[in-house]
C-alpha cells in the first residue's frame, strides 16, 4: 500500500466492512497497542457498477476520493466517547487511502446481516445477534453522541445509517460516517447553507445520502436542523430492532419517499417494546417541533431501567470519588446476574478491570470480578482476566484483598491450566504463607492448601511450597496456625519423596515443644500417613520413640491415648512383619547362594561323575539332565542296574542300611553309583609310607557298657565308638552301606585286625552273597602275599567302619567323616588326583589325593566277595577343600590296603 499506516502499522485480516471501507485488524509497530485499519484501495472504483453500469469517469473517481477522506478529516476532529475514536489520520498514496481508529468489533450494518465489501464473514459476526439490552444501551450512546454534536460542535450528522455506526471491542456503539456532515453557522441570524438532495445515478451508494434515513424538511423543504439527526436515529432505532429491514423503504426514489412521508404518522409501532414505541411515535413525525431533542431521547422510559442505568454510570466512572465508587460496586453484585454475557464481558469486566489499580477498592471490586469469571472458558480468563490479575496477587494491603483472593483460589485453579496456575497464581499463596502476615492470612492460605494439591507437581511442593510451610511451623506461635500447617504436611504427604520426609520434615516434627492436645493429635495424623511412605527402620528408630513420647502426654484423654497405642501397633507390626520378612529373603539368598556355587564347580559337586556326564551330554548336544547335577534315588537304580556300572545297591546285603532309620545314607549308594572306574594299576610300598599299627580295645574307645551300641553286624562283639558318619561296602557288584564309624587312632608302621569272634548271623542274612562263606570261617592268605598296609597323607581325624586309626601327621583341615568306601581284590590308582570326602566314600583325609597310589590285591579271589572293579576316591570337601575349592594331583606313593578279614 506504501502509506505511512503500513509503515507504522502491522496489518492483519479484514474483520469487517462499512460501504467502500475494508477494515483491517492491526497493531502499531513500536508500541503494539492494537486498532482498526481502514483501506480504501484505489483500484476497486474501476469495478464499481453505477445503476448506470458505466465505469466511472475520473472526476467521478475524484469525487469518491474527495468524500472518503472528509468522513476521516471531519471523524478526527470530534473528541468524544460517543465518537468513534481516531489514533492516526488519514493519509492518501498512489493506490489507497486509509487511517486507522480504536479496535472495533464490527459495524453495525455487518451485525445486521449485510456483509457486502467483505471478503469473508468471521463467525462470530455470523452469529451475532443484538440482546435488547445492548440495542438500549447502543441507542442511549447514540442519543449522547448526537448531544454532544448538536450542543458542543454544533454539527448535523446528516446519515445516521448503519454503515456509520460501530460497535467496538468494549460493546459501545460509536457514531461515525460524518461524510455529510453540517456544521452549523455560530450567528443563529445567518442561515445554514443547505445542498440539494439529489440522488446521482453516477456514484455509489454508499457516497450518497440515504434517503430511507432523511428527515422530510431536509428533503422535501431543504431545512437543515438538528432535529434532522433525531429523525434519523428514530428511523436507524426501527431498523435495529427489525434485523436490518428499514422503516421507510424508498429505493432512492423520491416520489415513493414522500408518499410514504405522507403517511409517516399512521404508524403506531406495535411491534416495538411498549416503552420505546412511545418513544418512536416522538421521533419520527412529520413536524420538527413535535420531535424529541438528545437530552429529551436519553430521559425516555426507554432507558428508564436498572440494567440501562447501571451502565451509564460506568460510562462516567472515572469521575466518581472513590466513596462512590465503593457503594456502586456493592451494589453491583447484585445486579451482574441480570445482564447478558456478551454485556458482562465486553462492557462490565473492562470497566472493573480497569478499577484493579485503585488497591483502596480491591475488597469491593475482586467479588464482581470473580462472580464474571465464574461464567467464562479457562482460554478467555487467560487472556482477558489474568494479565490484569497478576500484579495484585503481591499486594498485602489491605489484607482483605488477600482473603478475597484466597477464597476464591479454586475457581483460579478451574480456570488457569497447570502450567499458568503454578507460575502466576501460586505466587499469591506463597505470598499469603510469609511469617509476618496476620495469621487469619495464614490460615486462610493453609486452608487452601488441599484444595489445589491436586494441580501441583513434586518439584512446585518440593522446592516451593513445603519449604514456606515449614518455616511457618517452626516460626509461629498461634495455636490454629501450627494445627494447619500440621495438616499441609498430611495432605502433601504422598508429593514429597522418602528423602525430604525422613531429613526435613521428621525434624520438624521432632521439635515440637507444645503439649496441646489439639498439636499433638494433629501429628498423629502425620505419623500415621508417614508410616505408608518410610522405609521399617525410619518407623523404628525415628517415628515410634516420637510417638511413645507424645502418649504419654499428661493432657491426653483415654481414647486418645488408644489411638497413639493402635497406631503404635500398626506400625510396630508393620517393622515386624517387614523385617521378617527381609531376614528371611536373606537366608533364602544365602542358600540359593551357596547351592549355585555347588552346582557350578564341578570338582564340588556331590554327584562328580554325573554332574561331568551330564555336562558333557549337555554341550555335546546329548539328552536332558538334570538341572541340580545330583542323581536321584530312581536314577541311581536304573544306574546300578546297568552292566556299565560296577557298584550296585544289594537289597539283601546285611550292612545295607535300608533296614536303618536315617535315609540320608541312601545318597553314598547313589554316589557310589556315580563314582568313575580306576585304573587297574597294582599299588606300591615305599620305605617311608606309615602304615596302621594294630587296633587295641583303648583306641576303639571299647567299654563293656558299649557292647549293644551301633556296631558292625558279623564282626562279632568287640566294642567300637561309632559316630555320625557312614561307610560302604562293595562286593559282587552290590553295595552294602554301614552307619559305623570308629574314632581313629595314631598310626605306626604297620597294624593287623585282631581276630573276630565268631557271630552268629539271622538265617535271613547267613551270606553276603551265595557264594561268600561266613564271617566265623577263618580267612587264609595266599603265600606271598605281602603284609596289608595302607599309606596315608596328612590324615585328620577320621574314621572307618573297620576299625579306628590315626594318622602320624593329625591335620585338623581332613576328613570330616567317612571311611573306606570300597574294597576289592586289587585297587589301583593310575595317576589319577582324587579329593577328601566328608562322608562315604574313602575319607582317607584331605591330603590322600595328594599322591598317586596304587592299591595292592589284599586278598585272593577265592574269598568269594568276586572282583571288584577300582574305584576312584572322591570328595565333597568338609576339610582344606570346601566347596568351590581346588583339587590336587599328588605324587606317585604306595596306597597299602589293610584286609579286615586276616
Amino acid at each position: 500500500m506504501g502509506n505511512a499506516i503500513t509503515k507504522n502499522y502491522e496489518v492483519g485480516g479484514q474483520i469487517a466492512s462499512a460501504g467502500l471501507w475494508k477494515i483491517h485488524r492491526g497493531t502499531k509497530r513500536t508500541t503494539g497497542q492494537e486498532v482498526a485499519v481502514f483501506i480504501f484501495e484505489k483500484n476497486i472504483v474501476e469495478s464499481i457498477s453505477s445503476l448506470r453500469r458505466q465505469t466511472p469517469s475520473k472526476r467521478d473517481q475524484e469525487r469518491v476520493y474527495e468524500f472518503l477522506k472528509k468522513e476521516a478529516s471531519q471523524l478526527a476532529r470530534l473528541r468524544h466517547p460517543c465518537m468513534l475514536e481516531v489514533v492516526e489520520p488519514v493519509d492518501e498514496s498512489r493506490t489507497a487511502i486509509a487511517f486507522a481508529t480504536e479496535p472495533i468489533f464490527a459495524s453495525l450494518s455487518n451485525l445486521l446481516g449485510n456483509y457486502e465489501n467483505l471478503a469473508s464473514v468471521p463467525e462470530d459476526v455470523r452469529k451475532f445477534e443484538l440482546d435488547e439490552l445492548e440495542v438500549q444501551k447502543g441507542l442511549n450512546q447514540l442519543g449522547k453522541g448526537l448531544q454532544f454534536c448538536h450542543n458542543d460542535a454544533k454539527i448535523v450528522h446528516g446519515n445516521l445509517v448503519p454503515d456509520a455506526i460501530f460497535v467496538n471491542a468494549k460493546g459501545d456503539w460509536k457514531i461515525a460516517g460524518f461524510g455529510f456532515s453540517t456544521f452549523l453557522s455560530r450567528d443563529p441570524n445567518v442561515a445554514t447553507p443547505v445542498e440539494y438532495w439529489e440522488y446521482d445515478h453516477d456514484l455509489h451508494p454508499y457516497c450518497q445520502k440515504d434517503l430511507n434515513y432523511q428527515a422530510p424538511e431536509y428533503v422535501l423543504e431543504q431545512r437543515l436542523d438538528p432535529s434532522n439527526d433525531m429523525f434519523g436515529i428514530g428511523c436507524l432505532a426501527y431498523s435495529v430492532l427489525n434485523k436490518g429491514t428499514p422503516l421507510l423503504q424508498t429505493r432512492g426514489n423520491l416520489n415513493t419517499y414522500r408518499q410514504q412521508i405522507e403517511r409517516i404518522n399512521q404508524n403506531h409501532f406495535e411491534t416495538l417494546p411498549a416503552h420505546l414505541a412511545d418513544a418512536m411515535t416522538r421521533l419520527i413525525t412529520r413536524e420538527p417541533s413535535m420531535r424529541m431533542n438528545a437530552v429529551e431521547f436519553q430521559s425516555s422510559k426507554f432507558f428508564d431501567n436498572i440494567l440501562v442505568s447501571t451502565m451509564k454510570y460506568m460510562e462516567n466512572f472515572a469521575e466518581k470519588t472513590r466513596d462512590d465508587k465503593g457503594q456502586f460496586m456493592k451494589g453491583l453484585l447484585r445486579v451482574l446476574p441480570q445482564f447478558p454475557e456478551r454485556v458482562l464481558y465486553r462492557k462490565i469486566l473492562p470497566c472493573l478491570l480497569d478499577e484493579l489499580k485503585d488497591h483502596a477498592l480491591l475488597p469491593y471490586t475482586l467479588p464482581n470480578v470473580f462472580f464474571i469469571i465464574q461464567k467464562m472458558t479457562p482460554k478467555e480468563f487467560e487472556e482477558k482476566v489474568l494479565p490484569s490479575l497478576k500484579p495484585i496477587f503481591l499486594v498485602r494491603e489491605p489484607m482483605q484483598n488477600l482473603l478475597t483472593l484466597l477464597e476464591k483460589i479454586e475457581l483460579l485453579q478451574q480456570k488457569a491450566g497447570g502450567a499458568v496456575f503454578k507460575e502466576d497464581i501460586m505466587p499469591l499463596v506463597y505470598c499469603a504463607l510469609e511469617p509476618k502476615n496476620p495469621p487469619s492470612v495464614q490460615e486462610k492460605a493453609l486452608k487452601t492448601v488441599p484444595a489445589i494439591t491436586e494441580a501441583l507437581d513434586y518439584t512446585t511442593v518440593k522446592a516451593s511450597l513445603f519449604p514456606r510451610i515449614a518455616t511457618l511451623f517452626s516460626q509461629t506461635t498461634t495455636l490454629s496456625v501450627k494445627v494447619n500447617t500440621l495438616l499441609c504436611f498430611l495432605t502433601i504427604m504422598k508429593i514429597l519423596d522418602k528423602f525430604t520426609i525422613t531429613e526435613k520434615l521428621i525434624p520438624l516434627l521432632r521439635n515440637i515443644k507444645t503439649r496441646e492436645v489439639n498439636v499433638t493429635m494433629a501429628t498423629l495424623q502425620v505419623y500415621q500417613e508417614m508410616g505408608k511412605y518410610v522405609e521399617k527402620e525410619v518407623i523404628g528408630n525415628s517415628i515410634m520413640p516420637h510417638l511413645w513420647h507424645l502418649s504419654l502426654g499428661p493432657n491426653l484423654k483415654a481414647d486418645q491415648f488408644e489411638a497413639f497405642m493402635k497406631t503404635i501397633q500398626e506400625l510396630g507390626n508393620k517393622v515386624h512383619q517387614q523385617h521378617l520378612r527381609h531376614l528371611q529373603d536373606l537366608k533364602k539368598l544365602e542358600d540359593q547362594t551357596k547351592s549355585f556355587a555347588a552346582s557350578a564347580d564341578p570338582t564340588v559337586a556331590t554327584n562328580g561323575a554325573s554332574t561331568l556326564n551330564d555336562f558333557e551330554k549337555l554341550v555335546q548336544g546329548g539328552g536332558p539332565t538334570l538341572s541340580s547335577g545330583a542323581v536321584t534315588p530312581n536314577s541311581a537304580s536304573c544306574q546300578s542296574s546297568s552292566s556299565d556300572n560296577p557298584f550296585k545297591i544289594a537289597s539283601d546285603n546285611p550292612f545295607s542300611p535300608s533296614a536303618g532309620s536315617d535315609s540320608s545314607l541312601n545318597m553314598f549308594g547313589d554316589m557310589a553309583a556315580s563314582l568313575p572306574t580306576m585304573a587297574t594299576k597294582p599299588m606300591s610300598f615305599g620305605s617311608t609310607t606309615p602304615v596302621l599299627k594294630p587296633a587295641t580295645p583303648s583306641m576303639f574307645g571299647a567299654s563293656s557298657s558299649d557292647s549293644s551300641s551301633n556296631s558292625m553286624g558279623g564282626f562279632g562283639s568287640r566294642p567300637m565308638t561309632p559316630t555320625s558318619s557312614s561307610s560302604f561296602h562293595t562286593t559282587n557288584n552290590r553295595t552294602s552301606i554301614s552307619n559305623n564309624t570308629f574314632t581313629p587312632t595314631a598310626a605306626t608302621s604297620s597294624f593287623s585286625i585282631p581276630p573276630l569272634k565268631p557271630m552268629t548271623t539271622p538265617a535271613s542274612s547267613s551270606n553276603f552273597s551265595g557264594s561268600r562263606p561266613p564271617f566265623s570261617q577263618p580267612q587264609q592268605k595266599p603265600v606271598g602275599t605281602p603284609p596289608l598296609s595302607h599309606t596315608l597323607g596328612n590324615l585328620s581325624t577320621s574314621t572307618s567302619s573297620f576299625g579306628g586309626f590315626q594318622s602320624a601327621n593329625n591335620n585338623p583341615t581332613g576328613m570330616a567323616s567317612g571311611g573306606m568306601g570300597g574294597y576289592s581284590n586289587g585297587f589301583h590308582n593310575n595317576n589319577s588326583s582324587s579329593s577328601s570326602s566328608s562322608s562315604g566314600g574313602f575319607g582317607m583325609g584331605n591330603n590322600m589325593g595328594s599322591m598317586n597310589s596304587t592299591l595292592t590285591p589284599a586278598r585272593p579271589p577265592s574269598m568269594g566277595m568276586g572282583m571288584m572293579t577300582p574305584m576312584q576316591p572322591t570328595s565333597t570337601g568338609f576339610g582344606a577343600n570346601k566347596i568351590g575349592g581346588n583339587t590336587h594331583k599328588g605324587k606317585n606313593s604306595d596306597l597299602g590296603m589293610f584286609d579286615p578279614f586276616s
